[in-house]
């Protein structure tokens, strides 16, 4: 799981930079009255040039720091199920029958595989694919866990990962309370300077909440559209960064302990 959170860090610190990149432009652009001072060169025109493009763009700046926040959520998103479906085999791997897996874990597997099946290209997937997770099912409903499970269907959702959407996608095995685990983490209560575990839950929950009204106001904006400025923008960033972090490590807690009480 580790390694899945690497990368989420990886694109955050990437996103991060490309902020402070927009910032950097939007404080240079006030200054470029210098270049009036600079002899004729291919230099000057070049800056000239770029002058002119930034002064143009310098009130919509405000667009890019919306754009970067759809990708953040994707990605944000993609991270959740990544971390879920490695959670899930993790699980799986500690256990030799289907029969001693979490019993929410089982009905899942059915429910969900059943589903995909059913509507295999709504959810992304081919006939092949489709083949592979009911030979899968098969084997494990004879017991057998060698070929693993269909994780894959266990992860589907139709909705953004609002924090209602994010608890039962993790209930579906059997790992449930996610939110008041995650107000008990250290880096989730200093994060909203809270010593509490519920008021530091609730903040997280709320959090997460502006942010998907944000995100959709974003993807479909109106005339009266508010763009996030660059602070909004970063203090979702560490936001995420925090979120995944405390995600990750209860999850590593679970690959262990989720099924020890199957029935």
């Amino acid at each position: 799981m580790s390694q899945i959170l690497d990368d989420f860090r990886t694109d955050l610190s990437r996103l991060t930079k490309i902020l402070r990149l927009a910032e950097a432009l939007s404080n240079l652009v006030p200054t470029f009255t210098l270049i009036e001072g600079l002899p004729d060169s291919d230099l000057k025109t070049k800056l000239q040039e770029f002058q002119e493009v930034s002064r143009a763009s310098h009130a919509e700046m405000s667009i890019l720091n919306g754009v970067l926040l759809l990708y953040l959520a994707g990605r944000f998103e993609n991270f959740v199920r990544q971390i879920f479906e490695d959670l899930a085999d993790s699980v799986a791997s500690e256990h030799d029958s289907f029969s001693h897996l979490p019993k929410k874990m089982r009905e899942s597997l059915i429910h969900f595989t059943a589903d995909v099946m059913q509507n295999a290209r709504k959810y992304g997937h081919a006939e092949n694919g489709v083949a592979a997770f009911v030979t899968v099912l098969s084997e494990n409903l004879t017991g057998s866990l060698s070929s693993g499970v269909n994780s894959k269907c266990l992860s589907i959702t139709q909705e953004n990962m609002r924090p209602d959407i994010l608890n039962d996608l993790f209930a579906r095995i059997g790992a449930t309370k996610l939110w008041e685990r995650l107000g008990q983490q250290a880096q989730v209560q200093r994060h909203f300077e809270q010593d509490n575990a519920d008021r530091a839950s609730n903040d997280a929950k709320t959090k997460l909440n502006d942010f998907m009204e944000l995100r959709n106001k974003i993807a479909h904006p109106s005339g009266e559209m508010i763009w996030p400025g660059i602070d909004e923008a970063q203090g979702y960033i560490d936001f995420f960064e925090v979120l995944g972090s405390a995600i990750d490590g209860i999850c590593q807690v679970w690959a262990t302990t989720l099924g020890q009480d199957a029935s």
